[in-house]
């Protein structure tokens, strides 16, 4: 019964190595079919803030872009994330609009496939921080080669 038990494990390392090897393999061959995929997002964050959040107050908004891969993509750490840079708002009437563009360039095995937008986006009142929202993984459709796509996003704090 030991004997037995003492074969499983090399081979269970043997056949995980070979699913390994053989993924890898494939996706070096996805990787010389990848085409370039370029353009920006304009995201407009309308930020609807509660009463607690004085008009006034300062509302800080960042988006980050990546391709959508594959499993076996991230773990062999293929990313390539597209980040914007911070984008501010004041409140009034309780919301702000806050927008900042993202403009990317990476390649995919397949255009069609979608991104992930994440996003993070803090409430600042003189008295120093007062919220902090954060998204990850919304998916979006890529633009078309070289343009530009808007992305309305609603966050409620």
């Amino acid at each position: 019964m030991n004997r037995f038990r003492s074969f499983r494990i090399p081979a269970l390392i043997l056949l995980t190595a070979v699913a390994v090897f053989g993924a890898k393999a494939a996706d070096q061959d996805a990787a010389a079919a990848a085409r370039a995929a370029s353009g920006a997002y304009a995201v407009t964050f309308h930020v609807n803030t509660p009463t607690t959040i004085p008009d006034g107050a300062t509302i800080v908004c960042k988006a980050r872009i990546a391709p959508r891969l594959s499993l076996f993509s991230h773990l062999i750490g293929q990313t390539a994330a597209a980040e914007s840079p911070q984008g501010f708002a004041r409140v009034a009437n309780s919301s702000a609009d806050c927008t900042v563009a993202v403009p990317f360039a990476f390649s995919a095995a397949n255009l069609r496939t979608v991104a992930a937008l994440s996003y993070e986006i803090e409430a600042y009142t003189s008295a120093g921080p007062v919220f902090a929202r954060t998204q990850q993984g919304i998916p979006l459709a890529h633009p078309p080669a070289g343009a530009a796509a808007t992305v309305p996003v609603e966050v409620n704090f």
